[in-house]
Order: structure tokens, then sequence, then C-alpha cells
């Protein structure tokens, strides 16, 4: 895997499948699906293993009956069928889904045109959408969060608005990945929600114009100033994640900060190479992950010498049961090396590996090739995540008052590392 790692690109994100998402891209979602998307640990087929299988298939004509029963099928539908037929592509795509659900894996899974450009730009960090934080809880969703300068934030959305339905569509019970589906969209398109709030006696709809959402993947700040606690979170690993982190840790290190809260919670993971990047950052020395292929082998990626940070000091690494694939890989990473303390609640348990195979038309099959795991060999899987060296749980209240406990502990924690008193702790920023 390490030598291969220069002509296969990876992603490893959980962007379409997980609880909380970002509708502008899925991200706690897309906190996806995740997987905002859940996208998984992703790699593109080299062309030359590409024409190998493709020729390999041709030199079966065992492989062919089924081609030739599709084929054949497609034919009486075609001649046959008294009702509207779907076009050829429409039902070629349906057939593809159909059989990939056989599998009964949830990552392996068809991408058509659109959706495969949707991914691709999640990947580069680029998305349009109407820049809100979706969450869901006993099967309402709601808003979480809305972006700087977007169309939900000039529509005065509100955190904690119920979303009731998307263009008179109800909602209720769906999974968020659809809802999400459903609100994306083109730049200059409309989408108009149907809204209840806490403080309103009755559900309202609100219209907003799909717009490019000025999303930043990574915000810092000194969360302590007192005691110099910088503040760094990440939403997603994309190909400029490596650098924007590189960037806010220096410059928190320009205002003097002595320790350092890295921020994965909700983030559904992106690329291997990004999250291999950014776990340099905070590993001084071995390997960032491990990758075992069907057969059992089992190769390792190390860490990239050039990206390890000459600072040492104190780091908590905040977590949650939305915190997927690349990030669970840095944060297993930095648990196993101990080059920092876990701070939050378990993982979400995403740990296989997808390889992405591009097709002709613009499309892409996903099929799960790998699993990965943490340097010290931890399997990561839905029974088996990645824990927290200490357990923060925010109550229902917690939630409600956007009192984030987790956080909190965070600097308590890091206080007592650096030997802060009670007397130094006035204000403190928290």
């Amino acid at each position: 895997m390490v030598n291969m790692r220069g002509r296969i690109r990876i992603a490893v994100a959980a962007s379409m499948l997980i609880g909380s998402f970002l509708v502008g891209f899925v991200y706690r979602d897309l906190q996806a699906g995740a997987g905002r998307q859940v996208l998984s640990e992703l790699k593109t087929m080299p062309a030359d293993i590409a024409t190998a299988a493709k020729e390999k298939v041709a030199q079966n004509s065992v492989e062919l009956q089924p081609v030739e029963t599709y084929s054949s099928v497609i034919a009486y539908v075609d001649s046959n069928y008294y009702g509207t037929k779907p076009k050829p592509k429409q039902l070629t795509y349906a057939a593809i889904r159909g059989m990939l659900a056989t599998l009964g894996d949830r990552y392996t899974r068809f991408l058509d045109p659109v959706e495969h450009k949707e991914m691709s730009e999640e990947n580069r960090g680029d998305f349009e959408g109407i820049g809100a934080e979706l969450d869901t809880k006993d099967g309402r969703i709601f808003i979480k969060k809305t972006m700087a300068d977007s169309p939900a934030l000039r529509a005065n959305l509100k955190s904690k608005d119920v979303i009731l339905k998307v263009d008179d569509k109800m909602i209720q019970g769906m999974d968020i990945t659809d809802v999400v589906k459903l609100i994306r969209g083109p730049r200059n398109t409309k989408v108009r929600l149907t809204i209840k709030r806490e403080d309103t006696p009755q559900p309202f709809d609100v219209e907003l114009t799909r717009d490019v959402i000025p999303f930043v993947m990574v915000e810092s700040r000194m969360e302590d100033t007192v005691n110099k606690i910088g503040y760094v979170t990440l939403r997603q690993f994309t190909e400029k994640s490596d650098a924007d982190v590189f960037m806010a840790i220096k410059e928190l290190d320009a205002q003097g900060a002595k320790a350092l809260i890295f921020d994965l919670r909700g983030n559904p993971g992106g690329l291997l190479d990004a999250a291999v990047s950014v776990g340099s950052r905070f590993v001084q020395d071995g390997d960032i992950v491990i990758i075992q292929n069907r057969g059992g082998q089992r190769s390792a990626i190390p860490i990239e010498p050039d990206k390890r940070d000459p600072i040492r000091r104190p780091v908590v690494v905040l977590i949650d049961r939305n915190t997927a694939s690349a990030a669970e890989i840095v944060s297993g990473a930095i648990q196993d090396h101990k080059a920092g303390t876990l701070i939050g609640t378990e993982s979400f348990g995403k740990g296989l590996v997808q390889t992405i195979i591009n097709l002709d038309d613009g499309s892409a099959v996903a099929i799960t090739t790998a699993k990965y795991l943490t340097p010290n060999g931890h399997e990561v899987t839905p029974t088996q995540k990645i824990k927290p060296d200490i357990t923060v749980d925010p109550s229902d209240d917690d939630i409600k008052n956007e009192n984030d406990v987790q956080l909190k502990r965070a600097v308590q924690y890091l206080q007592e590392r650096l030997g802060v008193t009670q007397a130094k702790t006035n204000g403190e920023k928290s």
C-alpha cells in the first residue's frame, strides 16, 4: 500500500451515512453520511488494473451469460412493456444498484454522474447548497448550524429549527442522507423548506436560493487566552486540509499557544492522503494507519517526517459518534502513539476501504476491497469503535442549551496539564 500511494488516490470518508450533515456538501454528512456522506475509504483504480479486470471478464465466457440475460430483458421491455418506459440508462443504473445491493454491503455502491461529481467536489472542498448543517434525533431532522454568508443565514434559519417538508414532501422518518439530497442542488435554483420553530405556534415556509457556500473546513482561535490554549477544528479531510491545519497551528503558535485542542467531532472523513498528512502533524514517529486487503495482507502507512511538528505540547482530540473514517484514523493514531488525549464519546466505527472505479459515462462504482486498522492493530468496526480516554457525553439539556461540556472538559484537562492554578484561570474563555 505504501508503494501504491503515488498512483492510487484514496479517500476515507463517512459522509453519506452519518447522522449529522452539511447541506452544501454532506459533512457531519455530508456529521456524510456519510455518510455527509458515509463516503468511505475510497481509492481510484489505476488504468492498468482496470484494463486487466476487463480482459479477465472478456476471457471468461461464463461471466458473459448474465450480460446476455440482461440484454435480453432490456430488449423484451423495450418491445413489449405497456406503460411509459424509462430510458435505457435509467434501467441500467437501477440494475447495477440492485446487483450491488445483493452484496449486503452499504458501502459498496453505484454513483451516477451527478453523485460522482458531488463526491469529487466534496473531496476538493467545493460545494453548493443552502449552507446549513443538519442533525437528527428521535426521527426529527433539524438545523444544527447555519454557515456564514449563506442562503440559510440570510433566510434567518436558526439552530434547532425542525424541517418538516422539502418542496412539500414530508420528510418525517426519512434518512438524513435522502433529505440532504432533496435540499442540495445547483447554484441559483430554489428550494422551499417547511419549518417548525420552538417559539412559533405554526409551521412556516422559507424559500431559499441555493448558492456556492463560502464554507471554511478549518477554524481556529485561542480558546483560553489567559493560559494560551489553542483550538482548531477540522470538518472534513480534503485536498486543502493539511495546509489549512498547518496554517491554523502556525498562527496559534505566533500567539504563544502552549496547548492545543483538535476538534474532530462530526468529521466524516475524506482523503486518506490528507489524513496521513494531518496525522503526521501530531505523531512524532511510526505509522498512521494499517491497510489490510481481502487476502489478509497488511501494509502500514508511516508518518510523513517533513510534516512533523517540532513543538511538543499537550494535545486533546475531541471525538464523538459522528467522527468517522479518516477522522478515526487520525484520532486512533494519536491515541495509539500517546501523542494526545481523546475526550468525548466513542466514534462512528467505519473501517472499510472502497476502490472507486471511474466509468466512461462519468459514473463510478465503489467496491469494498479492504479494511484499515489503527497502528496498534485495532480494527475499527461498528462494535469496535475508537473509544475516548476521557468520556464526556452531553445531556439533552446540554445540547438544547448549547453547553459544550466536551470542550469545557478539554480546557480543564489542559489547564491541569499546564499546572494552571485556579487564580490564573480568570478570564478563561469556554
